[in-house]
């Protein structure tokens, strides 16, 4: 099936025109390319618009089920365009084990409530795991506070600055995530959130699966794990901006996803690679700005199959096998000598 005949079949399916055994296509497609940045492109705008549409209300819907004293027999996980709304990248761990950041424990002081906080301190990318196996990837300066268990309903955590996140599948229990300004609550997805009280903008961007954005003290906000009236819903390359100035959210269809491919999962083998070399195939490969600060560094040579990393990942790589560190400001990593 090419993408024309999908583009079509998946009309046929959102104006409730299709057969049984196209849905069943349907169903199978979504199972291949739910974890998939790009699953949704083939769709119109207004068949985007259906789409999160039916799915905020079979959200919705699911919540009064739950709350029913007489639940109803059949699943609505049934329906593909639901289980869109669980969507997230399974996370591929490295092979290297160097890579995974041990924090000494003075990093995660534990509050009255028995939350664990962290704050990046480094000029480095920090790897955070939550109870739940979902992955947190913190840029300098950010924070992140969460509990040591997850609550029955809801996973909630909250954060400042620029963070990453790889949320393990779970669509009867939300991610919610709350930041300075907004609100996101999440079903299961990777994407980025930037906020803290420093910026003019809080900016959301999903890169799979979906999430929905609130402003703080709105509906959204107090309806909790549940959907609320007024959540912006996202899906795949599209993003929000909270607007502090004029107290607005605002949604991009086509956003520019550039600034998360860092956080792309991809397979490099270097044998015998210059320093040179590998920062030229990273750059390419990532979307990177990185840049070799010490001409003793241009030398250095590596052999490693750096199978399923994503950027991060692998400059901890380099860290450890080439006696270098690396700093990142803004979207410039620039890598050092260690003494």
């Amino acid at each position: 099936m090419n993408e024309i005949q999908l583009s079509e079949l998946l009309d046929r399916y959102l104006d409730g025109t299709c057969t049984s055994e196209e849905k069943q296509v349907i169903d199978n497609w979504f199972e291949l390319h739910e974890d998939k940045p790009g699953f949704t492109e083939s769709l119109s705008d207004e068949n985007k618009e259906q789409l999160k549409l039916r799915i905020f209300n079979a959200i919705s819907h699911e919540d009064e089920i739950k709350s029913s004293p007489k639940p109803a027999v059949r699943s609505l996980y049934k329906s593909w365009w639901l289980r869109i709304a669980a969507a997230a990248v399974l996370l591929v761990f490295a092979k290297v084990i160097i890579i995974d950041i041990v924090l000494t424990p003075a990093k995660f002081p534990e509050t009255a409530v028995t939350d664990m906080v962290i704050t990046n301190r480094t000029k480095n990318i920090i790897k955070q795991l939550l109870p739940d196996s979902s992955v947190v990837w913190l840029s300098p300066d950010a924070s992140l506070s969460y509990p040591k268990i997850f609550a029955a309903a809801s996973r909630n955590v909250t954060m400042q600055g620029e963070c990453f996140f790889e949320v393990t599948k779970n669509a009867r229990r939300p991610f919610i995530i709350s930041s300075e300004h907004i609100i996101t609550k999440v079903w299961g997805t990777s994407f980025r959130v930037l906020d803290n009280k420093a910026v003019s903008a809080a900016i959301v961007t999903v890169v799979t699966g979906k999430v929905s954005v609130s402003k703080r003290g709105s509906n959204g906000e107090r309806a909790g794990a549940k959907l609320a009236a007024g959540e912006v819903m996202l899906l795949p390359k599209e993003e929000v901006i909270y607007n502090k100035n004029t107290d607005l959210l605002v949604a991009s269809k086509q956003a520019d996803i550039s600034a998360v491919n860092i956080y792309k999962h991809i397979d490099l083998l270097f044998e015998n690679a210059r320093l040179t070399e590998i920062v030229d195939v990273l750059n390419q490969k990532f979307d990177a700005h990185i840049k070799i600060q010490d001409e003793g560094l241009n030398k250095a040579v590596m052999t490693a199959d750096l199978t399923g990393l994503n950027l991060p990942e692998v400059l901890e790589v380099l860290k450890a096998s080439m006696k270098l560190n690396y700093e990142v400001t803004n979207d410039l990593i620039v890598l050092k000598k260690t003494n």
